[in-house]
């Protein structure tokens, strides 16, 4: 089931972008404030670090998968693609508009969230501001990537490069001068009744919010030149080199933070600078955390949109979310999920978003795994394109990854029954309205 689209994207991108889209997209709020999520219920140095090892080489499976289900269908929209050549019109229409609202707008809010509070703390302004300056981060960022794709790649490009700066800053001064109070041999002591199952599984959410983005650049696989090669490449390399970096920046934590100081921070990299240098280092620290944030969403905001974009270009949303202005932007669309991130900001903190964000997630990108072995079925009777790349153990590799995302989503539902009631009812009228969208299509023409 092949789609003609009535537009097609110039290739403008070169593999250096491709490579730090994923790299732009999950360096971000997750890795300044995942970790005391993490350590409140690990709280075992090596359990921690292993925690973060683990979501790496989910990512690293996760690149592998992706870059067959790329190099397919090099379109824009990525994963929406995906599943609409494996499941048809209903199945893309639940994603593409399920991906817009909670994971383009829900994690762009969640990014922008800790951008907020980051922003609001440098000013020295009231806690309660933080939910508007995130709205503004927004606002800002959208209108950065409104004047073209190379713009927006371009402020993507030198705010990763600062990012991965600050990160490896850290490292090097906590390592070099940290006085190492963290007691490595510690066992590990769980709450009374508690399971290290399911504390692991609470752990790996934010770890992955972490990583999530490191394949976002699929996103742009229609404007990315040569993507056979480059799409590969970019997805593999990004996944080893967060896995490295994130576990350096972590060892780097514990360096100076016990494992219960670090559950109990709300920015550890702030406390780290605080701890080693005085007030200007922990300033100078929450100043480099915002160019992080900004970073992150401005990747956010430039690869996730193409799936609003694809999604209309279809005919599947509102035909004006499918305009490119002359530089390539998809301003309409940029507008549109600008609005649902700064909804999500205004109404929701960083915690309430990442449990919305990773139960649709569980679902969305379940699907986009499953369509990997919908494809290679078809292989069977030689439907497989020229110059796939062939993911080792490709089927075997996305089961693993249902899996791992069907057992975070049971995880979330247990432990957080309100926000997961709210996000299922959503999905459910998502998919509720794709009829309504039918019989108005269908009438108009």
């Amino acid at each position: 089931m092949s789609h003609a689209s009535p537009a097609r994207l110039s290739r403008v991108l070169g593999p250096a972008t491709a490579f730090l889209v994923g790299l732009g997209v999950a360096i971000g709020s997750g890795i300044l404030r995942s970790p005391p999520l993490v350590a409140q219920q690990l709280p075992s140095p090596w359990w921690i670090v292993a925690a973060w090892v683990a979501g790496g080489l989910f990512m690293v499976i996760s690149g592998l998968v992706s870059a067959e289900l790329s190099t397919r269908y090099p379109e824009a929209g990525g994963e929406y693609v995906y599943l609409r050549e494996a499941y048809g019109e209903f199945v893309a229409f639940f994603f593409g508009w399920g991906y817009s609202i909670f994971i383009i707008g829900g994690g762009a809010a969640t990014i922008a969230a800790a951008a907020g509070e980051a922003l609001a703390s440098l000013l020295g302004a009231e806690p309660e501001l933080a939910r508007p300056l995130a709205a503004l981060c927004v606002v800002a960022v959208v209108s950065v990537n409104a004047l073209g794709v190379k713009a927006g790649a371009g402020l993507q490009n030198v705010l990763t490069a600062s990012k991965i700066a600050a990160l490896a800053l850290i490292a090097v001064v906590a390592m070099a001068f940290g006085g190492a109070p963290t007691d490595w041999a510690a066992p590990l002591e769980l709450p009374a009744g508690g399971s290290l199952t399911a504390a692991f599984l609470a752990a790996f959410i934010p770890v992955l919010w972490a990583y999530e983005g490191t394949t976002d650049s699929v996103k742009l696989a229609e404007e990315v030149k040569d993507p056979q090669r480059a799409l590969p490449r970019a997805l593999i390399g990004s996944a080893l080199s967060l896995t490295v970096l994130f576990v350096l920046v972590n060892c780097a934590f514990l360096a100076v933070l016990t494992p219960e100081q670090l559950a109990g921070s709300q920015f550890p990299a702030d406390d780290v600078m605080q701890s080693l240098l005085g007030t200007s280092g922990r300033r100078v620290m929450t100043a480099l955390s915002l160019v992080v944030f900004l970073g992150a969403l401005s990747a956010t905001v430039l690869a996730t949109v193409r799936v609003t974009f694809a999604l209309a270009r279809d005919g599947l949303t509102f035909g004006v979310l499918a305009r490119m202005s002359k530089n390539q932007a998809p301003v309409p669309a940029l507008i549109a999920v600008g609005a649902i991130a700064v909804l999500f900001t205004l109404a929701r903190g960083f915690s309430q978003i990442l449990n919305i964000y990773f139960l649709a997630a569980a679902v969305l990108f379940g699907l986009s795994y499953a369509s990997l072995i919908v494809f290679r079925w078809r292989d069977a009777a030689g439907q497989r394109p020229e110059g796939v790349f062939v993911c080792p153990a490709g089927s075997w590799l996305a089961g693993l990854l249902i899996l791992v995302q069907a057992a975070m989503a049971v995880s979330i539902i247990v432990s957080h029954p309100m926000d997961s009631l709210y996000t299922l009812g959503l999905l459910a009228g998502v998919a509720a309205f794709y009829g309504v969208w039918r019989a108005v299509r269908s009438r108009s023409g």
